[in-house]
């Protein structure tokens, strides 16, 4: 819940409601003190701003006054049985402008409490010492200054190290007096220190001291500012655009620093063409790189950087970051910075061009607070720090929250921009930005809103209830269609289902894609598409569609075993195979002549080639025996395993039989190379390496 409050004349004991109604109105009553579209933007290092329009019968119509009234945002949250939390103050500044249409509508303008600091001036003095204590200075002149109006009072906040224990020199130290010029105190923080140090300022509230907080930051993360609500795709992210700044992008700096009297300037001798060198009288120049020691180029300049110093003939007198020239080329910036030696605007301008060689990423991010819904999260907030998730966009970052403007009257339609460029405070010059476009949005024609201001007014008139009632709904709405329509994870990939359709779904992934109803799917690739019902499942790719339960499917091939591989005796070798899914499979074989003793598959064997054979075979581990009838009786032994098969030696038997032919005995020798007789408790088998030679493996479910 928001509420606005106005201060006239910057009095904090003169509080007085804008927004929302007061409870317990009647209606008439309550349009009174309604103010419509009010949006408030916040941003670094930039005071931001507040616009609403209000009814000429607002209450207090009369009493918001250019540059003296204060104006300032307080937002609190509801637990889950609806009690409201302390309001907090999230935004303060002044009324800067209004004007009134046809109808004496008043369109508002506010700027933020760091413009405040455009109204000090700092008279020129001399500092060094650290950052903090400098901006702390800055600060005490500012508030002596500020008079009765102690909205506008300032103290130093949060200060990153880093920053803060930097020496900085300001004015001249050596000479009686001062070497800066007059200049606002913003002026002075801005040109100082964010464009010289980097970094970013925003503006905070200080409720036991009532004054505005100055917080000055690095670009570093800081653990202690990251909440622990995500951005994330199917949950609350909502849309997002990515930005990539190169405006104030540059590979090549030639730097200039404040004017100093010279007597003679070496410069002249580069732009006389005629050859004739020329003294020069004494005059003013700005001090450039070429006197930089040795010492100093040591100290600032980094490692992938490179520089030109004076030269009398040639381009001299430029810093550049050598891995940003070779990806973009040389982008050159001519660019003032406050220095008073060589050494100082040599350190300055590698700070510059380290901030500035490459370019900036920021996201523009439309999402849900998940807090607006009655989550118990940290409230995704300005300048805090969220990580942001999109998978399907390859996003997974922790970013600071550098802008959020806020619809106050819809906080389901925020806009927050995630990054870290710099900016400098120019509320000034967007002071007027808006503020006919926004009447403009207001009204189209005189006819269209002509009638009764109460009736046009009541169109937009909703309850802080309501309010929050329908944010929740929409939050809530919101993350759990993303969550039931979708969700990723690195093993199953991209899935979209829905609660109502249990067990169905559709699933995206490296391994294709997959529909399903839970008990069958259908598995879908580049190269194939595959059916299972849960008892059994085909195949169907490229030239073939294979059956699982009735397949034909090769597992191997044993032409790639080398010859001799296998040749052996008196034990077994394995070769690997896959066979994970199968029960049995079939095995094709082959015999050759025994008249020769080969290898096993040696091509001399060829002529002597018996012809082919095959079995069925389980894959369950034990020997099988696989034969080979011939002129002789062939044999191996065979077992295979889901992930190898086993082959133990080949034998061969030679058998000559004796016969009785009508009382002569006659010997039957089927055509053996070798004369045996079997003798008792002999089986005569033989060692022979290519009998029952493998050909190929198939496998069946």
């Amino acid at each position: 819940m928001y509420r606005i409050y106005a201060y006239p004349f910057g009095n904090p004991e003169d509080k007085r409601l804008l927004h929302p109604r007061p409870k317990g109105l009647g209606d008439a009553d309550s349009l009174a003190t309604f103010v419509l579209s009010p949006k408030l933007t916040r941003e670094v290092s930039k005071g931001g701003s507040l616009t609403f329009t209000m009814a000429r019968t607002h209450p207090q119509y009369s009493n918001l006054q250019k540059m003296s009234t204060c104006i300032t945002v307080e937002q609190s949250d509801f637990d889950a049985n609806g009690n409201e939390s302390t309001p907090k103050e999230i935004w303060r500044g002044r009324v800067l402008s209004h004007e009134a249409d046809w109808y004496n509508r008043r369109a508002v303008y506010c700027e933020g409490a760091l413009s405040y600091f455009n109204d000090s001036a700092i008279t020129p003095f001399n500092y060094e010492g650290k950052l903090a204590q400098f901006l702390q200075h800055l600060i005490s002149a500012h508030n002596q200054q500020c008079g009765e109006m102690r909205m506008k009072r300032f103290e130093l906040g949060t200060v990153t190290a880093a920053l803060g224990d930097l020496v900085v020199h300001y004015g001249d130290m050596d000479a009686y007096g001062v070497g800066e010029d007059y200049g606002s105190t913003w002026d002075i923080i801005d040109k100082m220190v964010l464009k010289v140090y980097g970094g970013y300022a925003y503006c905070t509230y200080n409720p036991a001291t009532g004054n505005n907080v100055l917080n000055y930051c690095d670009q570093a993360f800081e653990a202690d500012r990251l909440v622990n609500q995500t951005i994330e795709y199917g949950v609350n992210l909502l849309d997002f655009t990515e930005k990539t700044d190169t405006n104030s992008m540059f590979t090549r700096v030639y730097p200039t620093g404040n004017k100093h009297t010279v007597t003679r300037t070496e410069w002249v001798w580069k732009i006389l063409w005629w050859g004739k060198k020329q003294e020069v009288a004494d005059h003013e120049e700005r001090y450039s790189i070429k006197d930089t020691s040795a010492s100093a180029i040591q100290k600032y300049l980094p490692s992938g950087y490179s520089y030109s110093l004076y030269q009398e003939d040639g381009d001299c007198n430029w810093i550049q970051n050598d891995a940003a020239v070779k990806k973009f080329g040389v982008i050159s910036k001519v660019a003032d910075y406050d220095a008073d030696s060589a050494d100082d605007l040599f350190g300055a301008a590698v700070q510059d061009l380290q901030k500035n060689s490459l370019m900036t990423m920021s996201y523009t991010i439309k999402a849900v607070d998940l807090v607006d819904a009655g989550y118990d999260k940290d409230r995704l907030t300005f300048a805090s720090y969220a990580h942001i998730i999109s998978k399907p966009h390859s996003i997974d970052v922790v970013m600071l929250c550098t802008k959020l403007v806020e619809p106050l009257d819809d906080p389901s339609k925020k806009e927050f921009t995630f990054g870290m460029t710099r900016q400098t405070l120019t509320d000034r010059q967007v002071a007027n930005l808006g503020k006919t476009n926004l009447l403009e949005e207001q009204t189209s024609t005189s006819e269209k809103y002509s009638g009764n201001i109460y009736e046009w007014a009541n169109k937009y008139k909703k309850t802080n209830d309501e309010a929050v009632k329908k944010v929740g709904e929409q939050a809530t709405e919101a993350a759990k269609t993303a969550t039931n329509y979708l969700s990723f994870d690195k093993t199953n990939g991209l899935r979209v289902g829905h609660e109502s359709l249990s067990g169905k779904y559709v699933q995206i992934s490296n391994n294709g894609v997959i529909v399903t109803d839970g008990s069958s799917k259908v598995n879908i690739k580049s190269g194939s598409i595959s059916i299972t019902d849960g008892n059994g499942s085909c195949t169907i790719n490229s030239g073939q569609i294979t059956f699982y339960g009735v397949r034909n499917t090769l597992i191997r091939s044993f032409k790639d075993v080398a010859d001799g591989q296998l040749v052996f005796s008196g034990t077994y070798t394995d070769i690997p195979i896959n066979a994970q899914n199968c029960n049995y499979v079939m095995l094709t074989y082959e015999s050759y002549a025994t008249k020769t003793s080969h290898g096993w598959f040696s091509s001399k064997t060829e002529t002597y080639r018996a012809g082919g054979s095959s079995i069925i075979l389980p894959v369950n581990g034990e020997a099988m025996a696989i034969i080979f009838p011939w002129d002789t009786m062939h044999r191996r032994n065979v077992a295979v395993f889901k992930d190898k098969i086993r082959f133990w030696d080949g034998y061969m038997r030679y058998v000559q039989f004796d016969i009785d032919t009508n009382g002569t005995d006659a010997f039957f020798r089927p055509q053996c190379d070798k004369y045996t007789t079997l003798q008792s408790g002999e089986d005569n088998w033989e060692y022979k390496s290519n009998v029952c030679v493998p050909l190929q493996l198939y496998a069946f479910m």
